[in-house]
């Protein structure tokens, strides 16, 4: 006989039955599409579209300039977009770098930093250095992913760049961007 003070809980009821099932099935449907709607988010956030949209930043100059690099156009038609130099592939460091650059991005947008392109020229120099600092930090990751220096052909190669990719494989120190500074946007007037 059920003990009339404990209520509900005093007899197995269809809530009790179905809804441990139902709420579990719920919780991991729920879980997935917040899932696939977070992949969606950052698959969409790292487009060329996307890095290239803001009306009020450098990403229309500095885009013109990629389309003109060998890591838009070139022989082979395998390019690279803006993520793939700019973003890292594993997925922590990807949200970092998203995270944080974002903010530094929504406050440019806000403050209207760079309201012309002498604006942005003036502070290109300070811009690629804040980048290339970071390659040099990560190892040049992002080239990395694309570029092995142990599949290079040495043979196809200038005698000069076998040499110093034999260096970049055989030393910790050197690394992609230490030579290939420009490869994808101007480089800064005085560099």
């Amino acid at each position: 006989m059920a003990d009339p003070e404990r209520g509900l809980w005093a007899k197995p009821t269809a809530w009790w039955r179905f809804g441990i099932p139902v709420g579990g099935i719920l919780a991991l449907a729920l879980g997935a599409l917040g899932w696939i709607g977070f992949d969606a988010s950052l698959h969409w956030s790292s487009s060329d579209q996307f890095c290239t949209s803001c009306h009020n930043s450098p990403s229309k100059w500095v885009e013109a300039e990629w389309h003109q690099s060998s890591h838009f156009n070139n022989a082979s038609g395998v390019g690279a977009g803006c993520a793939d130099c700019h973003i890292p592939q594993e997925f922590f460091p990807k949200l970092w770098v998203k995270g944080t650059s974002a903010m530094h991005h929504v406050t440019t947008q806000l403050l209207g930093d760079y309201q012309t392109k002498d604006d942005f020229e003036a502070q290109r120099l300070m811009l690629a250095q804040r980048v290339w600092q970071q390659m040099e930090k990560t190892d040049s990751r992002e080239c990395r992913h694309c570029h092995q220096v142990e599949a290079m052909n040495a043979s196809a190669q200038s005698s000069d760049a076998a040499q110093y990719h034999q260096v970049l494989m055989e030393q910790d120190g050197p690394t992609c961007i230490d030579c290939h500074k420009g490869i994808a946007h101007q480089l800064p007037q005085g560099w």
